[in-house]
Formats: C-alpha cells, structure tokens, sequence
C-alpha cells in the first residue's frame, strides 16, 4: 500500500508542469554580450515555436525589439496573450510596482531579436543642455537618453565630443559605418548589431549603404 502511494506521488509530480523562475540574464535565450558598470546587455534570440523559461526582471530596463515578429507571452498566474512588437518600438520599464516574472514564445516564421538593456549605474550623472545633436530626443529619464534617426545613403553626422558613454544600435537598413576620427579606424555595424561608446571620442556615423538605415542612439547618465 505504502509503495503504490509512493508511486501515485511521483506519477503526479511527473504529469504536473512544474514552474520554475530565473533571474533574466540566467535564461538561455537571453545572451549577455555587455557588461560594464553602467549596463548589461541582453541579447535576446527565440526561434520559431520556441518558448523561453519563465524568467524574473526586476533591474530598470529599456527594451530595443530589431525584428518585427508575433510573439506569445505569460505572466505567472495570469492568462498568456498575444501581441506583435514591430521593430524599433521602444520602450522602458523601471519595475516601481514590483519584478516581472514571465515567459515569452515565438509565434511566428522569422526569429525574434529584442535587446533587454539592464540599467545598472546607481549613481546618475546629468547631461549638459549644450549637447547637440541632429537628431530629436525620442526618451528621456533619469538614467538615459535616447535619440532615434535615419539616414540616407552616403549620410554622414558628426558627432560632438560628449561626456558620458554611449551605445550605438543599427537597427534596420543598411550598415552603420562608425568612425574613430582619434585613432583613424571604423567599425561596420550590420543591422542588429550595437557598438559601445566610450567618453570623450571624436566618432561620425556614415550610412554605409545604398539604401536608408534606421539606428538608434543612446546616451547613459
């Protein structure tokens, strides 16, 4: 008797879904391809039909999607829904009201991509008001900055020497080529892709193609 109870317990175990939780940055879909004092950059891949493990947010955090891709998603002890992200639609999250634990799958054909920029500096530094850019400000807070652009082919921008580091996203369209004008070098950012920034370099961002490319430009404080 004491073994078929014993046995009735295990069947139970095995035919219930056990759910468990891990912090964002230990799920495997989320990769950490940057890590410094002021962020952790996640970068997140889900393939079709895939779905990730339920994983805790709870660090501030600006979400950059660069596919657009139908996605499923559920929040622990809620229904899941269905929702489609297009790409380059921003967004920022600070967890005021508590972490978010949920999963998140792939509903459609094409991979999904988002970047998951975990906010890490605690202590924020200001912006000077004489920072000009050509490019309007899309978000402001209290920990970033963030300017979205297009550029046309051959487009060049210049950018001033500026204080605080930056992270640069190629978001769609063509290359971004990035310029060291210090040490004399470039880097071609295929859409997807990001560059960091450090302080105080002299940088210009070419479109580096032969049709128009979105990218987007994120100043930290």
């Amino acid at each position: 008797m004491k073994n078929k109870i014993v046995q009735s317990f295990v069947m139970l175990l095995l035919s219930s879904p056990i759910i468990a939780q891990v912090p964002v940055r230990d799920e495997p879909r989320h990769k950490v391809a940057l890590y410094n004092d002021y962020i952790r950059l996640l970068d997140v891949r889900i393939q079709p039909g895939d779905t990730s493990l339920f994983h805790v947010h709870q660090i501030p955090s600006f979400f950059i999607p660069l596919s657009t891709t139908m996605i499923g998603s559920e929040v622990k002890g809620q229904p899941a829904r269905q929702s489609r992200f297009p790409i380059d639609s921003t967004w920022y999250n600070g967890f005021e009201n508590g972490p978010l634990i949920h999963r998140v799958w792939n509903n459609d054909t094409n991979t999904l991509h988002v970047i998951d920029l975990e906010l890490l500096a605690s202590k924020n530094s200001s912006l000077p008001n004489t920072i000009q850019l050509p490019f309007k400000i899309d978000f402001e807070n209290g920990k970033l900055r963030v300017y979205k652009f297009e550029l046309q082919p051959a487009q060049v921008v210049a950018l001033p020497l500026i204080k605080n580091p930056m992270l640069l996203v190629s978001v769609c369209g063509a290359d971004v080529r990035l310029s060291d004008l210090d040490h004399k070098k470039f880097i071609d950012i295929k859409p997807g892709n990001y560059q960091w920034l450090d302080p105080n370099q002299h940088v210009d961002i070419r479109n580096h193609g032969g049709a128009s490319t979105r990218a987007i430009l994120i100043l930290f404080k």
